[in-house]
């Protein structure tokens, strides 16, 4: 991804945020003018030949990379102008239960603090700013309206413990008002009676039950879709999906490559998952470069 950005626009970037101590927000041109359907992405042209075949949903928010820390607006801006489909986003509450977007609790990556997001009241958080890029936590629903403008879907990453009511109504609340609930996807399942539309992912670990609840006349493929690591997904699996017309989300993130190296991982897993008709990708940007 990095030689997609060049260095003028990287060079202004670092002049914007010198020059101020306010957020920053990247101002490079939309890729994706127009609305973007299941399984089919309009306005082709305009889009890198490697993204046509996938969607790609950019995990924790954005490109990172070393360019970018994680949910620096100008990471999310990169993501979105670079056509990806989808961006996923961690949802935090603060202790007075602002909804906020932040990958960790803990403030330790990219603050450099021993807080906790869910100790601080926003007051509080607003005025913590990143080591690099002099941004503050963003209101979730400033991330909601970023999106809402370049026409970029959402995958939820809920971050709490327990689906606790209130936080889940007020996520759901907030996508309706942008009119992005329905063609949302979330991470987890057990929190979709709080919800009025969107998808939830199931893992390898309850491909069984999905089987069995098929097999009971349930239909599966309007509510739910199949998400998991890259290096736990099988061809059984997808096959099995696939012929059920279940949507297959792949997860490849350097978190899963703890006993390997991660772009060889990566690299192989990928390989395999294209193989096997995988087109729906949840990656850290790093790896894209294995779509070329």
């Amino acid at each position: 991804m990095k030689r997609h950005i060049s260095l003028l626009q990287i060079l202004l970037s670092f002049l914007l945020v010198s020059a101020s101590s306010s957020i920053v927000f990247a101002t490079f041109p939309a890729v994706l003018p127009g609305t973007i359907q299941p399984f089919k992405l309009l306005y082709k042209d305009t889009i890198r030949p490697k993204y046509k075949a996938f969607h790609f949903v950019a995990h924790r928010g954005g490109i990172c990379e070393g360019l970018y820390d994680e949910y620096d607006p100008a990471s999310l801006n990169s993501a979105m102008d670079s056509g990806y489909w989808m961006l996923e986003i961690d949802v935090r509450a603060t202790k007075d239960s602002v909804l906020v977007v932040n990958h960790h609790d803990l403030l330790t990556v990219t603050y450099n603090l021993g807080n906790k997001v869910s100790e601080l009241t926003y007051d509080e958080l607003r005025r913590v700013k990143a080591i690099r890029g002099n941004y503050s936590p963003m209101l979730f629903e400033d991330v909601l309206r970023m999106m809402k403008k370049h026409h970029v879907r959402i995958m939820v990453d809920l971050k709490l413990e327990k689906p606790i009511e209130w936080y889940n109504r007020k996520v759901n609340d907030l996508l309706k008002k942008h009119d992005m609930l329905k063609e949302a996807f979330f991470i987890r399942n057990d929190v979709s009676a709080f919800y009025d539309g969107g998808m939830f992912g199931f893992r390898m670990s309850e491909f069984e039950l999905m089987k069995r609840r098929m097999e009971n006349g349930e239909d599966i493929k309007e509510k739910y879709y199949m998400f998991d690591h890259g290096n736990r997904l099988n061809a059984e699996t997808i096959r099995w999906c696939q012929k059920n017309n279940i949507q297959v989300c792949a997860s490849v993130n350097f978190g899963h490559y703890t006993l390997e190296d991660p772009m060889s991982g990566a690299k192989r897993d990928i390989e395999y998952l294209r193989k096997s008709g995988v087109s729906i990708f949840q990656i850290d940007s790093d790896f894209d470069a294995f779509f070329d």
